[in-house]
Order: structure tokens, then sequence, then C-alpha cells
């Protein structure tokens, strides 16, 4: 069952003959229109995307080790020097400014291909924080679609207590209006229309701070949306509100789908993982290498005045480290216990959220009733209101009992504003709990 709240207090229109409502002149945005910009241009979706990507391209067999290394080298060197040389025959040879030059290249391709299993493990652990950076790009999602409708919903509250207030002036307006008829033709004191006159700038005054509010409401909204802040457009005139969230589905989904239980789950993994590689470091290391080198060289003195040589060399490593002061066991005992640590979140984090389920539902209940209560309020008030202005108009009443009348209806109307929107904002964090803030868009 859904429950509609009309924005405009059609009691207090229909008590005052049928006033207007302030006028919308504005497009009016839609909440599946702003949802989709702010998911759009909104800068933190757009940086966790960006992160997201970053996760996706590190989870290749590559950066997990699985692939060999290959790399190339080539170098071309150029000497000059003066030699003088004394060979064991006698002979001497002396040369100024002696000229030489040297040029190599070689290419070197090693591949580890025992590492205790640590690629395997480091592969896993990418896949893990993939996942992890696809979650946190759901939070932020979750938590933007979340703001934006709650601050949605807070313009449309923002607008309605406007056209309350509004109202009202309407309504003070027209006392001050019948105030000053009567005083002309000397049927009521001069200190009733002055009356009439504090209360009508009362409630004017009241209605510019409410228009005041609306608007830094609107800039709010605005700032998730990545606008100017000055942009102006216009809302529905009413709250759609779902009464029928059951806590016992609500609670299922948390448990299973809320996506910051999701992601401490995925951390505790990756720290075991982080375990599983740093203990997979205690095994040898076996690699095997090929590689291809070419040198040659040309000197205008010495004994070899050119030389060249080329080719193939392979063979096999191994690698194991034997003693690194005690540090490899320390890391480990680290390591296991951030583990512990994870688990310790994990649980923690999962006693939170049933203990924010249970008390943002009692919040959501209590509104429904309160909604109910607060619809019944109305109906008398309206009732009220129209019967003390038929009096007033009749001279059978005083400024007093019309005053108390319009402002036991101003405050029905608001009264019944605030719980349509307590439920909407309590559905909204009901939503976002149980990690339906998106799929129910």
């Amino acid at each position: 069952m859904n429950i509609r709240l009309n924005c405009y207090m059609l009691g207090i229109l229909l008590m005052m003959g049928g006033l207007p409502a302030v006028a919308q002149n504005t497009d009016t945005l839609r909440l599946s229109e702003a949802i989709q910009m702010g998911l759009e241009e909104n800068y933190s979706v757009q940086i966790a995307a960006n992160n997201k990507n970053i996760a996706d391209n590190n989870y290749t067999l590559g950066n997990a080790g699985f692939l060999p290394t290959l790399d190339a080298v080539a170098s071309k060197d150029y000497n000059i020097q003066d030699s003088e040389q004394i060979f064991a025959s006698g002979d001497e040879q002396n040369v100024s400014g002696a000229r030489s030059n040297s040029l190599s290249a070689s290419a070197l391709l090693e591949w580890t291909v025992f590492d205790g299993t640590r690629m395997f493990i480091s592969y896993d652990k990418l896949a893990e924080l993939q996942q992890a950076s696809a979650i946190e790009a759901q939070i932020n999602m979750e938590n933007t679609v979340a703001d934006i409708s709650a601050a949605y919903y807070t313009v449309i509250l923002e607008q309605a207590r406007v056209n309350v207030l509004q109202n009202s002036v309407d309504l003070s307006r027209e006392r001050l209006r019948l105030a000053r008829t009567k005083y002309e033709v000397g049927n009521t004191s001069k200190l009733e229309y002055l009356a009439a006159q504090v209360d009508y700038n009362a409630d004017t005054s009241a209605l510019i701070q409410q228009k005041e509010q609306l608007y830094n409401t609107k800039v709010d909204l605005n700032t998730f949306l990545v606008r100017e802040p000055d942009t102006d457009f216009a809302v529905p005139n009413q709250i759609d509100a779902n009464m029928d969230l059951s806590i016992g589905e609500l609670r299922e989904k948390a448990l299973s789908s809320n996506p910051n239980l999701l992601l401490a789950r995925r951390n505790q993994h990756i720290s075991y993982l982080e375990v599983r590689e740093l203990e997979a470091e205690r095994w040898p290391q076996i690699l095997v290498n090929l590689g291809y080198s070419y040198n040659s060289s040309v000197a205008e003195a010495g004994f070899v005045l050119g030389r060249r040589a080329n080719g193939v060399n392979y063979g096999v490593a191994a690698r194991l480290n034997i003693f690194n002061g005690f540090n490899k066991n320390r890391q480990i005992q680290n390591a296991r216990i951030l583990t512990e640590n994870q688990d310790l979140q994990l649980k923690e984090l999962t006693q939170e959220l049933k203990a924010q389920l249970e008390k943002t539902y009692i919040n959501y209940t209590n509104s429904t009733i309160l909604l109910e209560l607060e619809s019944e309020n109305l109906e008398i008030a309206r009732e009220n209101a129209r019967i003390a202005l038929e009096r007033y108009r009749l001279g059978n009443s005083n400024a007093l009992e019309l005053r108390e009348a319009q402002i036991n209806a101003v405050q029905a109307e608001s009264r019944l504003i605030d719980a349509i929107y307590s439920t909407k904002i309590a559905e909204i964090d009901l939503l976002r709990l149980s990690g339906q803030m998106v799929s129910s868009r």
C-alpha cells in the first residue's frame, strides 16, 4: 500500500474559498531524472568508477607473476686514448688519439616456473580486489542515490511548507481585510484591526524565511547533481511512501546484500590470501632463462684490432632465502593479526547493521502511525478553520478564535507533512541498509 500526500493545503483552500497555491513556472524535475543526472555527473561516483577500472586493469596473469619477462639491451660505446705499449720482444707501439668503439646487444627471457604457488594466490587476491572495488563502486552509487533521494524529498517538504505558509498568509490577509472593513464601519475596535495587521506581518515573515530554506535545499540538491547552485526547478506536489516494508525481509536482505557487509567479507578473504602469499615465500623459487647476446669491437691500437662474438645462453636457477633476520616470521604473524582484525570488524559491522536496521524500522513504523493520526487531525483542523472563518465573517466570533483555528490548521498540515517525510526518509534508509537502494529504482 502506498500513501500519497498532497502538498497543497486542501483544507485551507476550502476555507478560503479556493485561494490558489504558489504557482510553479519552471520545469518539473523528476526523481528518476535527478538520480540519472547524479550518477552520470557526480564526482565521487566517477572517482569510484575510475578506481574500479584500475582494479580491472590489475587483474591479469602478468601482474600475478605467471608470465615471463623479456628484456633487451643495446649499447654503442666510443673511446679515444693515447696508448704506449712495450712488447716482450722489445718493440714499442705508441699511438696518440687511438680510437675504438664497441657494439653490444642482448636479450634475456626469464620465467619463474615455481614460487611456492604464490602466483596462484596472488591471482586469486587480484580477483578479490577487483570484486572489492566493484562493491565499493556500488556503495558509492547507493549512497549517492540515497543522498539525492533524501535531498529531493527535502525540497518537496520545504515546498509543501511554503505552500502551507502561503495559504496561512492568504488567510491572514483575508482576516486583515475583514478587520479593516469592520473597523471602518465601526463594528470593531482598532485594537482588533492592529492585531490582524501584526499577525499578517508575522505570517509574511515566516513565509519569507521558509522560502529561503526552500532555496537552500535546492542548492543542496543541485550540488549533488553537479549543476550550478542557482539552477531553478520545480518538484511534484506529493511524496509517495511505501507502507508495506517487512522487517523479516529487510533483515534477510541486509545480511545477504548490504554492500558494506559484502565488502567486509571480501576484505576478510583478501587478508587470508595475504597470509598465504607470505607463507609461499618460504618455498624456493625456480627460474629458467634464455638469452642471446651480440658483441663487436674495433680498435686502432692493441693486440686485437677487431672482435665479434654472438651466441645463445640458457640455464636454470633456484633461489631460496635462508635467513633474513626473522622478518618473514614477523610479517606472517602481523598478517595473521590483521586477518583476525578483519574477522572482528566483520562481526562488529554485522552487529551494528542489525541494530541500525531495527532502530530505523521502529522509526519507520512510528512514522506510519503518526501519518494516520495526523491525517485524522488535519480533517478536524480543516473543519474547525472553515467554521471559524465563517463565524468571523458573520460576526459571531472574535479574532482570537479565528487565529487559534488558523494556527491549529497550519500546525496540523505541517505535522502531516513531517510524518510523510519521515516515513519516506526511513524507507530510503531501510532500502540502503538492505542493499536495495539502486535495485529498487
